[in-house]
């Protein structure tokens, strides 16, 4: 019996995350993953472009014609093209999916439900009951492990930062054109470390109050 395992093991490849770390499959693709999060494929890859993904990690799929790429999730699946999207299964009771760009399949094993994403669209769905919702985001550039702004007014900065931590910051006071960012945000980069670069680089203070984080000039 022991033997047998091993041998359907052996067929496969296994990654587990330690830290933050991008790792590029055979095809090209690059997985950003999270700490703790893990991906499998099958040693064959390249014959059926299969992902089982444990943990949150962004894909930026390799375009190949005429082959589909798929990403399992717990009782569910993603069909990909060609495309860059984000799994966050952080909370077991709310996976999300987020799509930047590119087009992305969405489907639910138990229901057969199958939902067709756009980009700037995220699906929220939830393994136990398999309800899904599916919302607008914000139109957020993506590329090479980071969030790239030109110009964005703060206003429209700082929704885009909630949606990606599921934060609370709230700006307070005027703010005028001159109140714009221009530059990046790592994927790994914490709450934290991002509220004080936009501070700095916008000379703005901020501060913690009732589980909100309030920014102001």
């Amino acid at each position: 019996m022991n033997s047998v395992r091993n041998n359907i093991e052996d067929e496969f490849i296994k990654v587990i995350a330690q830290q933050n770390q991008m790792y590029i499959l055979p095809d090209s693709t690059k997985v950003w993953m999270e700490p703790g999060s893990s991906i499998k494929y099958a040693k064959a890859f390249n014959q059926k472009r299969e992902v089982w993904l444990e943990g949150n990690s962004f894909f930026e799929v390799y375009k190949q014609k005429g082959s589909f790429f798929q990403v399992h999730i717990n009782k569910a699946f993603i069909e990909v093209k060609g495309t860059c999207f984000q799994i966050q299964q952080t909370n077991a009771e709310r996976n999300e999916i987020t799509l930047f760009h590119g087009k992305i399949e969405f489907n639910v094993e138990s229901t057969g439900e199958k939902i067709v994403m756009s980009p700037a669209q995220k699906v929220m769905y939830n393994p136990n009951n398999a309800q899904t919702q599916v919302e607008n985001i914000m139109n957020i550039n993506w590329k090479d492990g980071r969030y790239n702004f030109k110009d964005t007014p703060l206003p429209q900065l700082i929704s885009i930062v909630n949606q990606i931590y599921q934060s609370n910051i709230i700006l307070v006071g005027k703010f005028t054109e001159q109140s714009s960012f221009t530059g990046s945000i790592r994927y790994d980069e914490s709450l934290n470390d991002v509220i004080e670069k936009l501070c700095f680089s916008l000379n703005l203070t901020y501060k913690n109050q009732n589980n909100e984080i309030v920014i102001y000039n």
